[in-house]
This record gives structure tokens, sequence and C-alpha cells, in this order.
């Protein structure tokens, strides 16, 4: 069975969990923090979450991981087959990673943790 190593706090492990319930495809939880223990890192080489344990080994980048996802269960595309389409999917996709999420993780801090706004 498929392990999903992380925490509900990461966007990342969000996007590798709703891809797995949205392809029926059975899967453990198992709770991780970013760590740079090296038990940790021979799960995920950088210490980061979210890590993907499949029956081959661990994949730990989130986008080699849904690609893997989506060979696994090809019945079910997390990408639309047409390919302009499939490329604006990809385009939004970046545009949300890049412009949206990655700027908004500086204020966690503060929104989770307490912290001073920075």
């Amino acid at each position: 069975m498929i392990k999903l190593h992380g925490m509900g706090l990461s966007n990342y492990y969000n996007m590798l969990k709703l891809a797995m319930m949205e392809k029926g495809i059975a899967f453990e939880e198992v709770k991780a923090a970013p760590s740079q223990a090296a038990d940790f890192k021979t799960k995920s080489p950088m210490g980061k979450v979210p890590c993907l344990e499949t029956p081959e080994g661990f994949l730990s980048e989130t986008s080699v991981a849904l690609e893997y996802l989506d060979a696994l269960k090809p019945e079910h595309a997390l990408l639309p087959a047409d390919l302009y389409s499939r490329a604006k999917v990809l385009e939004l996709m970046k545009a949300m990673e890049l412009y949206i999420e990655l700027p908004a993780r500086r204020h966690y801090g503060e929104i989770f943790f307490g912290g001073e706004r920075n």
C-alpha cells in the first residue's frame, strides 16, 4: 500500500492526498515533519515533506509523485487529454505555485504559530 508521509499543513501534502482520493488509490497517512535526520533523508533526500512511499521506494518531489500516481491509475486522469487544455491546466498550476502559494508561505509563522508579522 502507498504511504503518504507529511502533515496537513503542507499544501503539497494535500495535493498528493487529494490526487489519491480523486483517483481512488488506497493509501495510508504517516505523520511526519520535515527533518534533516539521516534516517528521514533516506526517504526524502532534502528532508522535505511530503514524500510518497511506494512498493518500489520513495518519491520526494510532489510533481513527480503526481505523475507517478497518474500513471499508476490512468483511467482516472488528473489532467485533460487534449494537449492545449492540459497545457492550460499546468500553466494555472504553476502560476498558483509560484505567485500565490510560495508568497503566502511567508505568513505561516504568524497565522499558524502566533509568530510576529513579517
